[in-house]
């Protein structure tokens, strides 16, 4: 069975090697023409770091990876909302730590044998037949497939190709993100402020900690490179942290910042006849549960489950198995993101303060009580 695999990111390359290891030679196609960004730092709970073991990188992955241990949440003011460890019940099930994207890619690129990765091209088009799928890469050249998975992120081009635009969920905020010095935050503490029309979140990764600083997009005013570095400071003063040490490692103005739109997008379907959709492509998440590498490593497990009990013949069937067993839970941990982004993403300082004074009520068991529940469900 011969398969292309569109986008060579967590979803796509994960599918590869788990391909490679049925014995398929899928090809991977990927608009990125060289090294992947560092991006931003990726929490991935158990659902995911599961996975790693069939692809023989756990334990690079653990090394790699800063475990999480506490959570801490303060307000705008610096004033402690709650702290609490991570319960023990999550180590029960895998490894939860905090890893660079760009390092996950390399970890995913290491666990790949043979298989074709094409950089820097995309699809132009696709022609679905009833026993095989045409495309026309962004080079000119024109490959048959049995099958095509859309693995391209939330813009997708398959999805696009299969669906036309789709409007996408957009809360209205953004987030720039940068890299900063490991003693900014205690090894292993992941701390959030959340203040009204801005946040803050500091991820320890390893040998350096990841920021976030987030605001409704006219607060950050990214079209708008001169005084970033102002407004940035603007935006953390009311914090109480120590704002020079937090921009040192800030791009100059004349640089690019990694600007993070919090947005999302569900497609319609997550299969038409012999293309399927996977993580971004499929359902892109918001990070504020910090869950979606999670359940797109998750769903390529899945698909090539499906797809190592089946033939170009039957491929149809797998993929409305591989539906069946991830759609609905992969939906509502997508509704639990943007229901996190209600509670986050406010502007109002009064409904700021009762959403604070609120979560002082909750204990860490308590929020991720979905996330503990999904982790005792089969695949």
């Amino acid at each position: 069975m011969r398969v292309l695999i569109v986008g060579g990111g967590i979803a796509g390359l994960t599918l590869a090697a788990l391909l490679e290891r049925q014995g398929k030679s899928p090809v991977v196609v990927d608009r990125r023409a060289g090294a992947a960004d560092p991006g931003y730092g990726l929490a991935l709970w158990p659902h995911g770091s599961r996975v790693f073991h069939a692809l023989g990188i756990h334990d690079a992955f653990v090394a790699k990876s800063e475990p999480m241990v506490r959570y801490t949440a303060r307000d705008d003011r610096g004033r402690l909302i709650t702290s609490s460890e991570i319960p023990s019940a999550i180590s029960r099930f895998g490894h939860l730590g905090i890893i660079p994207r760009a390092d996950l890619i390399e970890l995913l690129d290491q666990a790949l044998g043979d298989t074709e990765v094409r950089h820097g091209l995309s699809i132009d088009t696709l022609s679905q037949a009833d026993d095989h799928v045409e495309v026309r890469l962004s080079d000119g050249t024109q490959e048959t497939f049995d099958l095509v998975i859309g693995a391209d992120g939330i813009h997708s081009r398959i999805r696009q190709l299969l669906f036309g635009r789709l409007p996408e969920n957009d809360t209205g905020w953004g987030c720039f993100v940068w890299w900063g010095d490991s003693r900014l935050v205690a090894s292993g503490e992941t701390t959030e402020h959340w203040g009204a029309a801005s946040f803050l979140g500091i991820y320890p990764c390893r040998e350096q900690v990841c920021i976030i600083v987030g605001a409704p997009i006219e607060r950050l005013r990214p079209d708008e490179p001169d005084g970033r570095a102002d407004r940035l400071a603007t935006l953390l003063t009311p914090f109480g942290v120590a704002v020079d040490d937090y921009l040192a490692g800030l791009p100059a103005d004349t640089e690019p910042l990694f600007l993070w739109r919090m947005t999302d997008v569900r497609a319609p379907a997550w299969v038409d006849r012999r293309v399927a959709l996977v993580g971004d492509a499929a359902a892109a998440f918001l990070p504020t549960a910090g869950i979606g590498a999670s359940m797109a490593l998750e769903s390529a497990a899945v698909l090539a489950d499906e797809l190592s009990r089946t033939n170009s013949t039957y491929l149809t069937n797998a993929l409305d198995l591989y539906v069946k067993r991830r759609r609905g839970r992969v939906e509502a941990a997508q509704d639990q993101s943007r229901r996190l982004a209600r509670l986050m993403f406010i502007k109002s300082r009064v409904l700021a303060h009762g959403r604070d004074r609120l979560l002082r009520f909750f204990s860490m068991e308590q929020m991720l009580a979905p996330l503990i529940k999904d982790l005792k469900k089969p695949l």
